[in-house]
């Protein structure tokens, strides 16, 4: 199949346009794919703010959860001393008592 002269003349102009329809089309397919990662990159760091906020927020509640198990070690310690206390003040009290009567019967 031969290309006649006309028609070589015509496909020559029509190069050119068709030149600039790619450019335009490849130029869209860039622009589209530039939009995607931007609005990938936006909802990344939205997804990444919003998981550290609810981190931050469990931490605290670890944090106070800690605390209250320490404050309720802490009393029980506390109790147990008091305990240790008032057993050996009845130690001593009992030692005294029964060494302080003494019944002799003659």
């Amino acid at each position: 199949m031969t290309i006649k002269s006309v028609d070589m003349q015509v496909l020559v102009q029509k190069v050119g346009d068709v030149a600039k329809v790619q450019q335009a089309q490849q130029t869209g397919h860039n622009h589209r794919q530039e939009e995607f990662i931007k609005n990938i990159n936006e909802q990344t760091d939205r997804y990444t703010k919003t998981v550290n906020k609810s981190l931050h927020s469990q931490h605290k509640k670890v944090n106070e959860k800690e605390e209250k198990e320490e404050e309720s070690r802490k009393g029980h310690k506390d109790s147990n001393k008091r305990e240790n206390r008032e057993s050996t003040d009845n130690k001593t009290n009992s030692k005294n008592e029964s060494g302080s009567k003494l019944d002799i019967i003659v």
